[in-house]
């Protein structure tokens, strides 16, 4: 309403997402009063139809919220190979300690001592098999306009392409692949189950998530680059599944009926745990195969035939193959 009543824009005018942004740069309301620029001089600031009034809003904007002209946005850099990865963690260092820890320039950019005195931040957008990239304050000012570290990268390398330069060095890691929305629920309530507070899952993958995932490489003693791929969600999976198994075989009672006890151990037979016959009774051959058996599902051994052991011992013979029957021979004539 004010945008009208002060003659910027018409009511046929103000069609927006639907969150209320405008015109090309999608301005808020509240961002166009305070950031909008009539660069044309014609009275009106015109992000809608003027080339001149947009680009000139959105450098306003940038301004600011901070922007340094003259300073880099971001630098491909190499790591040594002995790197510590759970560094790419947010933090802002002094580019002299970057130079300190092995990183150097793979664009060939020279960090002089004005560029040492800056800080940058760490950043592996596809993991440690992807490129690496030094973020520097002016990179965090694109993320105002845009939260998303892909938006502002994005960016980054248009304007770079635009002034003639080149992208990524690095090729991106495409075998490594990458998860979908519903997979990163997956991870998230996955990473939740075993403690490491990715926070409320949303299918989303934000700061709290990048960093369960950095815990958990830790943990497990992977490089701590905070990425999640397909690989990954399995590993933290098979640990969920770990923990539940361990639960359910510490809860399971113990089999009581002849037929059930030798339904297992018919079972432990194929699958090559135990020797001899079903006969129904629980003794140290049947126990050893029990524990055999535990081991290979990644469980403390216990040797107690119980519920647990037979619904497992289920789940393993009916991945067996079929076996095979005799062909019968026709008879002679």
């Amino acid at each position: 309403m004010e945008m009208v009543e002060r003659g910027f824009a018409g009511p046929d005018q103000l069609k927006s997402s639907w969150a209320g942004a405008l015109g090309q740069p999608q301005f808020m309301p509240d961002v166009y009063l305070t950031t909008a620029v009539d660069w044309d001089g014609d009275g009106r600031k015109d992000i809608w139809t003027s080339q001149g009034d947009v680009f000139a809003s959105i450098a306003n904007y940038l301004a600011s919220r901070g922007w340094k002209r003259g300073e880099p946005v971001y630098d491909e850099v190499m790591m040594p190979g002995d790197f510590d990865y759970a560094l790419a963690d947010g933090t802002s260092r002094p580019i002299s300690q970057w130079v300190q820890l092995g990183i150097r320039s793979s664009s060939g950019y020279e960090y002089s001592a004005p560029i040492q005195a800056m800080s940058a931040q760490l950043y592996l957008p596809a993991g440690a098999k992807g490129p690496a990239l030094l973020l520097f304050h002016n990179f965090s000012v694109i993320r105002t306009y845009n939260p998303s570290d892909r938006y502002a990268m994005i960016v980054s390398l248009l304007a770079r392409g635009f002034e003639g330069g080149a992208g990524l060095q690095t090729p991106w890691p495409v075998q490594v692949g990458a998860l979908q929305r519903n997979e990163l629920l997956e991870l998230q309530d996955a990473l939740n189950k075993l403690g490491y507070g990715a926070g409320a899952p949303d299918g989303m993958f934000g700061n709290n998530t990048r960093a369960a995932v950095r815990r958990f490489q830790q943990a497990e003693r992977l490089p701590a680059d905070g990425y999640p791929t397909p690989a990954l969600l399995t590993r933290v999976k098979s640990k969920v599944t770990a923990i539940d198994r361990a639960a359910a075989q510490s809860a399971a009672s113990l089999l009581r009926t002849q037929t059930s006890i030798k339904e297992v151990q018919r079972g432990l037979i194929r699958l090559g745990r135990l020797r001899g016959s079903a006969d129904g009774e629980v003794g140290p051959a049947t126990r050893g195969a029990v524990e055999s058996f535990e081991r290979s599902l990644g469980l403390d051994p216990t040797g107690r035939v119980t519920t647990f052991i037979l619904s497992e011992v289920r789940t393993a013979v009916s991945r067996l193959p079929a076996p095979r029957t005799a062909k019968k021979k026709k008879p002679r004539r």
